[in-house]
């Protein structure tokens, strides 16, 4: 009787393995097609507005023109303020390089492996906030800041480095007239709300210092216009607003389950 309690023991052990590791398999493939979907879904947006030059340079002197008119048209100024500092420029660079696919990457793996019960509302808030942005570029193009030196504004990557656009693997992927709205910031900001919302350590509020700094160097390094930054705010904040009822439904499937499971069990 041991040895087949023993053998039930194992042989239950080893099934609820198997159907984690599938679980586990089956989730990691989903993430891997969701993610391939999304880089598909961006080169294909690229395509659409690859020869929109012209309209992306008139929509940039309208989105001058609102500046002007709200008063925050500072960003040249801010801008020279910083070159004559070496070191600053340097790490504004690159941490608008590395950090906006690298860190994204790094957040999302985290919150996969150590957050799952919060995972799939981050996921959703992303995607959204990605798709709905990859429209506006389709329809809205806009040049960044750096295209434009006669006014100013110097492209700091290209003249202190790293020369990422000299890559073809950059500048085939990349589409350089979508600045409205700021992915970079989008996504900064997802990352910071979805770490701050799992996690309970006292350091998660540190977060929020990823989209501040952000902010800072896609702005100062001539990349976006300020209203780039509010339009990528406001679209998260949108994102999120339309999720929060699906977030509630879902939430309430699973009390529902569970309070069936139990009621069975008792039963």
């Amino acid at each position: 009787m041991a040895h087949a309690a023993v053998t039930k023991s194992d042989t239950t052990a080893s099934t609820s393995a198997d159907q984690a590791r599938n679980h586990l398999g089956w989730s990691l493939g989903r993430e891997i097609t969701l993610l391939v979907l999304g880089l598909l879904a961006y080169r294909t947006a690229r395509v659409f507005v690859k020869d929109e030059i012209d309209q992306a340079v008139v929509n940039t002197q309208r989105i001058i023109d609102w500046e002007r008119a709200l008063g925050i048209f500072n960003e040249v100024h801010l801008q020279s303020s910083i070159l004559t500092n070496d070191v600053l420029v340097w790490g504004l660079n690159r941490y608008y390089f590395f950090a906006h696919f690298l860190g994204t990457t790094i957040w999302v793996c985290w919150m996969f492996v150590r957050y799952r019960e919060h995972y799939g509302r981050v996921r959703r808030v992303l995607l959204g906030t990605t798709f709905a942005a990859l429209t506006i570029h389709i329809m809205f193009p806009l040049a960044p800041p750096r295209w434009f030196p006669r006014m100013g504004f110097v492209d700091t990557l290209q003249t202190y480095g790293p020369k990422i656009y000299d890559s073809s693997f950059i500048t085939d992927t990349a589409n350089q007239i979508a600045a409205m709205p700021s992915l970079h910031v989008g996504w900064a900001l997802i990352g910071a709300w979805g770490v701050i919302k799992a996690s309970t350590s006292p350091w998660r509020w540190f977060a929020g210092l990823h989209p501040a700094i952000m902010i800072a160097a896609v702005v100062l390094t001539g990349n976006h216009w300020w209203l780039d930054v509010f339009g990528a705010v406001a679209l998260v904040a949108l994102v999120i607003a339309v999720d929060t009822p699906i977030q509630q439904w879902l939430e309430r499937g699973d009390v529902e389950a569970v309070t069936d499971d139990t009621t069975t069990f008792v039963g």
